[in-house]
């Protein structure tokens, strides 16, 4: 996949050539609504693997979308499709603001199957966990990333995992 182009990789960053270091502590206002810094080594990594989860997510979700039958549950996987595709234009957005493309996700094949290789209940299940974990990586790109935009950006979409998840287990608790 390597040799042929095909494997996302990460963006890479060039060795700095000399160390600079702060000579002022920039003011308040200024941190809030002036010139934002370059992203740095961790913040770029995080945003890279939330599209990369997100990308998974989304391979996941359209081919339990097409095996399901339930309307309410279809309808709660395409919600979830729809956050997972927002998320990831949010990441590559600020990758891309900062000079780091990293060009679209590797596509893996949905077969046209209609026959669903788990029960309802467990797809939920499968997506519920898929939220628990999503929570738990998007609060860790948070507690690494030192630029407020990025903070913001997160906070949002952990709030709208957070509802997200919240209604898949009504869902699981409706059906048992």
């Amino acid at each position: 996949m390597l040799s042929k182009g095909l494997n996302d990789r990460p963006p890479k960053m060039e060795y700095p050539k000399n160390v600079e270091f702060i000579k002022d502590q920039p003011s308040l206002i200024n941190t809030l609504l002036g010139e934002k810094r370059p992203l740095n080594t961790l913040e770029i990594t995080e945003l890279f693997m939330e599209i990369e989860r997100n990308a998974i997510g989304l391979i996941l979700l359209m081919g339990l979308i097409q095996v399901t039958k339930d309307k309410e549950i279809k309808n709660y996987l395409l919600k979830g499709k729809k956050l997972a595709e927002k998320q990831v234009d949010i990441f590559d957005k600020l990758l891309k603001e900062n000079d780091h493309f990293i060009g679209f996700p590797m596509t893996m094949e949905v077969t046209n199957s209609t026959i669903s290789p788990f029960s309802e209940r467990l797809i939920l299940f499968i997506i519920a966990t898929s939220n628990q974990i999503a929570i738990s990586a998007l609060a860790d790109a948070l507690s690494v990333s030192m630029r407020r935009d990025l903070a913001s950006h997160y906070f949002l979409v952990i709030g709208e995992v957070m509802k997200y998840g919240d209604e898949g287990l009504k869902l699981l608790i409706e059906r048992g």
